[in-house]
């Protein structure tokens, strides 16, 4: 067989056969759903979970080729899909060969709609590559029309109007260390500092494009866990704690930045750079890593093959390129670079967080009685 005519859809009832089966696709373009699964698996939440809402870990392939996932559990703030990098080129296609992404969707889609059958409007967020994306919510979308149920895209809310895009850094991609250390050290988070962190993850969320408000115990209970793990890094300057990176999303091969926030008055100094140039260097095993951990020997999670991040600001991608992340160069309308020197294949993808909603029912208002 071949084309669409070899997909076929896997729902996974167990966590962990998920993580077996995708394991040897276990990289950064595939954080979104493998990181974030493991981050939920070593939560207390996972511990403490209510057997009757199910984790959705949801997959398409072609034959034994993964073209996609979504996932979803309790502590996701949004349907997670996820498209490995060795996909990509059957997702799209080439100029001279289809691309299996429309066959694929409709699959995932029709699929996902048996499975949330008697509660579909509970998929109403999701954030992955742009592409596959906007194409799941437009064929969303058509299928609940079918069931009587009228949604639309979501453009006017915070997931409207957010996109990014993500890359990752590899040994290989790493530039060499600078001459001269930065002036103020990476330090490694401990207990300690829960206070501090908690004020910049707050100063964080305000700064986000959505102006978070989070309280002072909420901010304490958000960064207590990662800091226990040895997840979050900080810079200090001249006494006080300015910026701050955390980390999570841990996988056996990858970790993303998560956080990566200098206050406002700090700007503009290196202290961004230092720190991501420090930290990755520190996670890929890359000495001199120009961090100083609260232990010697490796992290707690283990060295990683790569290290990726998700960024809403283009600005900013001059820091992360500067660093050795694969970002591409951008001229114009003209795109070049962010090419991974192992693999040929594009080390970047944009990404959107779209949400659906329910449209309101026709006003019978002026209609004749």
């Amino acid at each position: 067989m071949s084309g669409a005519q070899e997909l076929r859809f896997v729902r996974f009832e167990d966590p962990q056969a998920f993580l077996e089966a995708t394991k040897q696709f276990d990289d950064s373009f595939m954080n979104f759903s493998l990181g974030a699964l493991c981050d939920y698996l070593s939560s207390p939440q996972y511990a403490a979970a209510d057997p009757s809402k199910p984790v959705h870990l949801l997959a398409v392939y072609r034959g034994e080729d993964l073209l996609l996932t979504v996932s979803h559990n309790r502590t996701d703030f949004a349907w997670m899909m996820s498209v490995p990098t060795s996909a990509e080129y059957l997702l799209m296609g080439t100029s001279t060969t289809p691309g299996l992404l429309a066959p694929a969707i409709a699959l995932l889609a029709s699929s996902t709609l048996d499975q949330l059958s008697s509660d579909p409007l509970v998929l109403d967020k999701m954030i992955g590559p742009a592409p596959a994306v906007s194409a799941f919510l437009t064929t969303w979308v058509d299928l609940l029309a079918t069931r009587g149920l009228r949604v639309r895209i979501d453009t006017g809310t915070k997931a409207g109007a957010f996109g990014s895009r993500v890359s990752y850094v590899t040994r290989a991609t790493l530039p060499p260390p600078p001459a001269n250390p930065f002036p103020h050290p990476v330090v490694q988070a401990t207990p300690a500092d829960l206070e501090d962190i908690a004020q910049l993850y707050i100063a964080f969320q305000f700064d986000t494009p959505w102006h978070g408000v989070v309280t002072r115990e909420a901010a304490l209970a958000f960064v207590d866990r990662p800091v226990r793990a040895g997840l979050v890094w900080y810079v200090r300057v001249d006494g006080e704690t300015v910026a701050y990176v955390l980390l999570g999303r841990v996988t056996p091969r990858t970790i993303a930045l998560r956080n990566v926030f200098v206050k406002p008055s700090h700007r503009r100094k290196g202290i961004a750079e230092a720190m991501v140039r420090g930290v990755t260097r520190y996670y890929l095993n890359a000495p001199p890593y120009g961090v100083q951990p609260a232990m010697e020997g490796p992290p707690a999670v283990g060295f990683k093959e790569e290290v990726n991040l998700n960024v809403a600001d283009e600005s900013a991608e001059r820091v992360y390129r500067r660093s050795g992340f694969l970002f591409p160069d951008r001229n114009g309308d003209a795109v070049t670079g962010g090419i991974d020197p192992a693999t040929g294949r594009k080390g970047w993808y944009e990404s959107i967080w779209r949400g659906v909603e329910q449209e309101p029912e026709p006003s019978s208002e002026g209609h004749a009685q």
